[in-house]
């Protein structure tokens, strides 16, 4: 349970992360069943990521924050977990809006 708790946590920062200084900023987290599997998703109104590197973002060490903000291992760790727990994360991003998406089997 705590390794499912640090996909949540990474995320979460990432998105306040992506929405640092926005005025409006807003962190919207949903919940859905779908037949067998649970769907979270954690959606910002942040910048978006770069087309150029959101191949990248799981890779590890790789991030787009300054130096000291970002070690580069949220994304790593948050797919390695849904990865152990036979689930998948995927992410949806265009300027103004980024949504993470996770997906669990419920068995």
């Amino acid at each position: 349970v705590s390794e499912i708790n640090q996909v949540w946590t990474n995320l979460i920062d990432n998105a306040l992360d992506a929405m640092e200084g926005k005025p409006d900023s807003e962190l919207e987290i949903k919940t859905r069943k779908d037949r067998e599997f649970v769907l979270v998703s954690v959606i910002d109104n942040g910048a978006g990521i770069p087309k150029e590197v959101v191949d990248k973002i799981f890779d590890p060490f790789f991030t787009t924050k300054a130096i000291g903000k970002g070690t580069g291992l949220g994304l790593e760790v948050v797919q390695r977990i849904v990865n152990q727990h036979k689930g998948r994360v995927d992410v949806f991003t265009q300027p103004g809006r980024t949504e993470f998406r996770v997906c669990f089997p419920l068995e």
